[in-house]
């Protein structure tokens, strides 16, 4: 059977056990609140001074990216616009995040390369976000992301464009709790935990390397878990399956992974180590310059919030 199918059979499966041994009530209210709109908040004064009001919901983010690994783009990597998520080029980030009502956002991100020469043509000037993404258990998301080569300023002799909207993902998804009795054995401290989610990924245009076209409705399903090990010290780790395996491109990976200490609260350091590269499992054929620790990067980001 291939991996696809099984992928996509535990993806289907994974959930059932939690529904089984949960509380019907804390599903159905999960799954009722999502993409909850209550606009009476807009007009709620949540402080005194008017300009703390204006900034609220507002966060800031920033980062320094080393890889352990620098290189030059590989054509296994990317092509045009598409291509693996950092990993190659060490760079300064800096996010703002604007969560007006609920659980209603827009991020975008900045980045500056170290390295001038080794940015690709598939790593971007600068990327952003949008939707609807609530971090409660049993709660549906709908979000877009465009990490691709968006362009400050765009070369348009290197066919460069300030972004290309079409090439973006919209995913929809939701968020889940393992069963009590995985969690009580896989837990080693009480501030540990497990959470889990699945969801189902749209490209509209993506980049095809073998025809070197642009083609229509790249599709895969993932499914994603993180294990606070104690306190703010986790593990991740993000696997897809691909319903149309030719759509896969070499920097599509099998599996992401990710660990490290991560403190949401404002002020505060964070360190974490993260691979989004070409992984494949042993029975997947894995593109050159790809899949392996190395081509991770180390990040260290301090975050502010109003």
């Amino acid at each position: 059977m291939p991996m696809c199918v099984v992928l996509l059979i535990l993806l289907l499966w994974w959930p059932l056990p939690v529904a089984a041994q949960e509380q019907k009530s804390d599903i159905i209210d999960g799954l009722l609140s999502s993409f909850a709109l209550p606009l009476h908040e807009l007009w709620q004064k949540k402080h005194d001074s008017e300009w703390r009001n204006l900034l609220d919901g507002l966060s800031i983010d920033g980062a320094f990216s080393y890889p352990l690994k620098k290189s030059l783009p590989q054509a296994s990597q990317g092509r045009g616009s598409q291509g693996t998520r950092g990993g190659n080029n060490n760079y300064i980030a800096m996010s703002l995040k604007y969560t007006p009502l609920s659980s209603w956002f827009v991020q975008t991100t900045y980045y500056r390369y170290l390295d001038a020469d080794l940015q690709a043509p598939w790593n971007p000037d600068f990327s952003y976000s949008f939707g609807y993404d609530d971090w409660r258990p049993y709660t549906l998301s709908l979000v877009y992301a465009n990490y691709g080569g968006n362009r400050l300023f765009p070369d348009r002799s290197q066919g460069e464009r300030w972004t290309r909207f079409d090439e973006g993902t919209l995913t929809l998804g939701w968020k889940f709790l393992v069963p009590r009795a995985l969690e009580e054995l896989l837990v080693v401290h009480p501030t540990g935990s497990i959470g889990c989610n699945i969801g189902y990924n749209v490209t509209p245009r993506y980049v095809d390397l073998d025809s070197l076209t642009r083609k229509a409705a790249k599709q895969s399903v993932r499914l994603g878990c993180k294990y606070t090990i104690y306190e703010w010290w986790y593990v991740n780790f993000m696997l897809y399956a691909y319903p149309f395996p030719e759509q896969q491109q070499p920097w599509d990976p099998d599996f992401t992974y990710g660990f490290g200490y991560f403190d949401w609260h404002r002020g505060t350091i964070s360190i974490q180590y993260n691979n989004y590269a070409g992984n494949r499992f042993s029975w997947s054929k894995k593109a050159a310059n790809t899949g392996t620790f190395q081509n991770g990067s180390l990040m260290i980001s301090i975050s502010w919030s109003f």
